[in-house]
């Protein structure tokens, strides 16, 4: 009995470890070229300080470099139009976008449009992360 308990037991660290090590992803330790406390390999934003990796659209960009918000892999007239119909806003109101507020101070003004300008035309990033978690088209 204790032997068949034995190997269920190993066979279930086999069936359960090895996907866990196969996940695992970069070691802490490595360069941070923004400065805001995240290294580059865990920082969703690494040309632009954004400490608290906000990401509304999870697409692995953080939103302080992420102009792209309809998902199309760069910031065009598009995106431009979403960002100049959620302005002015702030949280609760029927037109604030929360991918719009790229400053993520919740509300949708100046900021973000100096913001906007920065990223247009160009593709959303740069992102440091290079698992599953980062959208290859919208955050390439």
């Amino acid at each position: 009995m204790k032997v068949k308990l034995m190997a269920l037991l190993a066979g279930l660290f086999l069936v359960v470890g090895l996907p866990l090590a196969a996940m695992a992803g970069p070691t802490p330790g490595g360069a941070d070229t923004d400065g805001d406390g995240v290294e580059n390999a865990f920082d969703n934003c690494t040309a632009r300080v954004n400490p608290t990796q906000k990401d509304v659209d999870h697409d692995g960009c953080g939103d302080t470099c992420d102009g792209d918000f309809d998902q199309n892999g760069s910031a065009g007239l598009t995106d431009f139009g979403i960002l100049k119909s959620a302005f002015p806003s702030v949280v609760g109101q029927p037109n604030y976008n929360a991918a719009a507020d790229m400053d993520c101070n919740g509300a949708v003004g100046l900021t973000d449009f100096g913001a906007f300008k920065n990223e247009f035309p160009t593709t959303a990033g740069p992102s440091g992360i290079t698992n599953a978690g980062r959208d290859a088209i919208a955050c390439p």
